[in-house]
This record gives structure tokens, sequence and C-alpha cells, in this order.
């Protein structure tokens, strides 16, 4: 396709025309450059028949019509837009000379595609698509969806288990196998499976020629037939593309089958001349499904070491944590509850794919599913990640945190409250400090070695009033392990 952008020194609206022919370009996948040609005499404009600048051709011809009577001249051209005059040319009429074009060429040989920037994946089960022009959804769709395509390049999703086969680079238009005027063999599961669309060549003509001579010469002559020029791939296949990658792959698939029949198995008749072999029959876990688990597992493992991590973290930023760490430390269980059913239910599902239901394993057009290795390892790097947590970010988690009051009169109780949901300085912030304060509070001590909490109440005050009110205030609470009075000579304010 040769395109041209025609102009003089000086002209304003050089680089604007440019960019609409690039933008149009894009959008239809044309790659290519845009030729820019000089036109710096009077009996060059008389030679190109140049009526002004900008002009824009494709394969020769002028993208808006010219008048029967034109005069060229080196001058500013304009273009009537709507009963408008303005410098450039009606973009739909730069997108339909490029489509005509596009077209032509189209249907006498591969032509190079403008690959998109950005890739995308599949709406429906996140394989990424290839780039396809928009010329071969207008050739292969039904005829009522032809109107619909867009001017820009869709994708084409290749995964044999996907009911769609073309998607917008949004996602946001689709089309699926009943949508199009021919089978795509990569998604079909019975005869006929194409694999060459402009020559007639399929799975099955391939392997009867195969079981009948022992060869195939299909590669050779497809290769022959695209020297020649006679091929027209965008129009005819649905990959919008040449078929040789995937008559390769079905040449060297021939070759490595065994030679003689192979007996059906009982429960399916045989798939092809010469094998038994049953239609493949996917059943691992889907890319995008894989992809939310592990970021559900990368999640769950960051949220049940959160009463670690995060009052670190907002110390760091001078925030002040006070208890935050206690008071978020029951999503801890939570969270490690919820990455061990979420790892029962991924090696779950595997197990009951693989051996589940009589005989199951021994049909012979059942698959087992490969093991989701990903999925389970980063499961399990989460859950040690975040068991882990307490011991990588607070070293000396184990020694006990001591709180004193003003020194205590002789005597008092002593209680002891089994705490397990404290397990790390984090955990408690300022706690033991604000307990400390309370009136008739020697001292409070908790062991996180223990899980225990120790706190002297001096002679006098009403224990179970202050334990009811710190449950009530603070959300502190605890099993009783044991009470009992300290010694009175005023040595023993925390065994």
């Amino acid at each position: 396709m040769r395109i041209e952008l025609l102009i003089f020194e000086g002209c304003p609206n050089r680089e604007p025309a440019r960019v609409l022919f690039q933008e149009a370009m894009a959008a239809l996948g044309i790659a290519g450059e845009v030729q820019e040609i000089q036109v710096d005499s009077l009996d060059k404009a008389r030679a190109l028949r140049f009526p002004g600048s900008p002009t824009l051709r494709v394969d020769g011809e002028d993208v808006a019509p010219l008048p029967e009577s034109f005069e060229p001249a080196l001058g500013c051209r304009s273009y009537v837009v709507q009963g408008r005059r303005q410098g450039l040319p009606d973009p739909a009429q730069v997108f339909s000379a490029l489509r005509s074009a596009q077209d032509a060429e189209a249907h006498s040989c591969c032509t190079p595609l403008a690959k998109p920037k950005a890739a995308s994946a599949c709406p429906a089960c996140g394989t990424e698509g290839k780039p396809v022009k928009p010329v071969t959804l207008r050739a292969l769709l039904q005829s009522h969806l032809q109107g619909a395509v867009r001017d820009e390049v869709y994708r084409f999703c290749a995964h044999p288990d996907c009911a769609l086969v073309y998607f917008s680079a949004g996602g946001d238009q689709t089309f699926a196998r009943a949508d199009l005027t021919v089978r795509v063999g990569v998604k079909e599961r019975s005869e006929p499976r194409p694999l060459c669309y402009c020559f007639g060549h399929s799975a099955e003509s391939m392997r009867e020629e195969w079981s009948r001579t022992g060869k195939s010469t299909v590669l050779e002559a497809i290769k022959a037939e695209v020297k020649a020029g006679t091929c027209h791939c965008e129009v005819t296949n649905p990959g919008g593309g040449c078929c040789l990658g995937d008559i390769t792959k079905a040449v060297k698939a021939l070759t490595t089958e065994p030679a003689s029949p192979v007996p059906a198995h009982d429960c399916c008749p045989p798939q092809g001349p010469q094998t038994g072999a049953c239609p493949t029959n996917p059943l691992d876990l889907s890319p995008k499904a894989g992809r939310r688990t592990a970021l559900s597992a990368v999640l769950l493992g960051v949220v049940a070491s959160a009463c670690c991590w995060l009052p670190l973290a907002l110390a760091g930023l001078g925030v002040a944590t006070g208890t935050l760490g206690a008071r978020i430390a029951w999503i801890r269980p939570w969270a490690f509850g919820a990455l061990a059913v979420l790892m029962v239910g991924v090696i779950g599902w595997w197990a009951l794919k693989r051996y589940g239901g009589p005989g199951e394993k021994d049909n012979c057009c059942t698959e087992s599913p490969r093991f989701p290795k990903l999925p389970v390892v980063i499961l399990s790097l989460s859950f040690l990640g975040a068991a882990a947590a307490p011991s990588l970010l607070h070293p000396g988690r184990n020694t006990p945190l001591t709180a004193v009051a003003p020194p205590a009169r002789s005597g008092g109780m002593l209680v002891v409250l089994s705490t397990p949901q404290f397990d790390c300085p984090p955990c408690v912030g300022t706690l033991p400090q604000t307990l400390a304060k309370t009136p008739g509070v020697a001292s409070v001590q908790m062991d996180f070695d223990k899980r225990e909490t120790r706190i002297a109440f001096q002679p006098g005050t009403a224990v179970d009033a202050a334990l009811a009110r710190w449950k009530r205030e603070l959300g502190f609470e605890g099993k009783e392990v044991r009470r009992e009075p300290m010694a009175t000579d005023g040595t023993t304010a925390v065994q």
C-alpha cells in the first residue's frame, strides 16, 4: 500500500495531515510509513497533478475527489467538510480510502500488521489476544454484524475452550463462534477442523494423506502458493494471519504419532484414521482463576500480618498507633483460616478432577489436569510469611513487657490472665501503660512467650470491677488462670 502526503515547503497543515494519516493507519492496523513528497515548482505540480497542500493519496488516488477542471498550483488546498471549508480532508474520507486499499490488498496476499503497543486479555478466559485487523472481522462475521465492526485493531482469542473469538482492546465488544461464517479450527472438537483457509487443508485431510503415504506435502504446497502471492489469509483465516505456523505444528504432531493403528478405548470411538486419540479436554485451572487465587493469597497474607507491620509502618510515618495492634489482632486467625480454606479448595479441586468419580481416571476422553503449582506455592509462602511476621519484624517479641505504676504498698493481689491474642509488642501498643495507670494497679507484665498477662493490684482494690472496666472500655480481657495474695514484705510486686 502506497501512502503519500504531497506538500510544499512551509505548509501550515503539514503536521496535522500527517497525524490524521497515522491515526487512521494505526486504527486499521496498517503498517508502513507516510511518504512525504515536496512539490517545489509549478512544473512538478503539473506532473503530479498537485491541487494544493496538503494532498493525501492512497495508492495514487486522492482521498477527497477532485473537480474535473482544476489547475495545478503551488498554494494551500481547502476541503469542504459538512458545508464548511477547512485545511484538512474529512477523516471519514481518509478511513474510506485506506479501507478500500486494505480490502484490495488483503484479497491478494498477507500484509504486515501494525501491532498495538498494549496487550489485551480475553474478558472471558484471560488469554492474551492476538491482534487482528478490522478487515478480517468484516470479511468473516455474519452479514448483520459486519456494520458493527469499528475502525480499530481487535484481538483474536486462541484458547480452545473459550467461546469468544474476537474482542475489542477495551473488552466492551465481543464476537463468539456462532457470529462467524466459518469454523474456527483451533476451537473445534468435531470434523472438519480447518487449518489452511485459503487452500482448504484441514487436520483430517492432513491425517488422511499421512496415513496413506506416510508423509505430508501440505507445508511445501502452501509455501509455493504464498510465494506466488495467491493467499489471502486476512479475509479467510479467523486468526487474521498466515497459517504456516499451525500447519508446521500439525505436521510435527503427525511425525510423532505411532505409525500403526491404535485400538480405540471402549468409552469412545476412534477420532482419526489410525489412532484412538480422544479430543483434548483441558481441565487445568484457567489463567484468570490462577491470577485471582494468587492475588487473594497475597492479600490474605498481608491482612494476616497487619497487626505486626501496620503499627510499625504508621509509627515510621510519625502516627501514634496506641492499641491499634490489639484492636485488629482478631483479624489474624480469620485471615489464616481463609488462607487454609483457599489452599484446601485449590488442592481439593485438583484432586476431584484428577481422581474424582468411579472410573473417571480410566476414561480415555478425560484429560488429567495439571497440578496448580504456582497458586499452591504462593498460598504456602503467604501462610508461612504471615506466620513468621511477628518473629521477623520483632526479634525480641518473647521478652516480657512490663509497665510499673507508682511503688506499691505491701501486700495486694496478683491476677494471672491467659491472653493468647497478644503475641508481640505491636499487638498491645501502649496497652500495658494504660492498664498500669488505673488507680489501684501496681504493675502489669505481658509475657508473649507464655501468652500471659500478670497484673499486681494494690491492697483494697476492687479487682473484678477493674477487669470489667477494662473489658468494657479497652476491649482487654482474658481467661483467669490464677489469683493469689502477694507477699507482705513488699518485694514481690510481680512474680
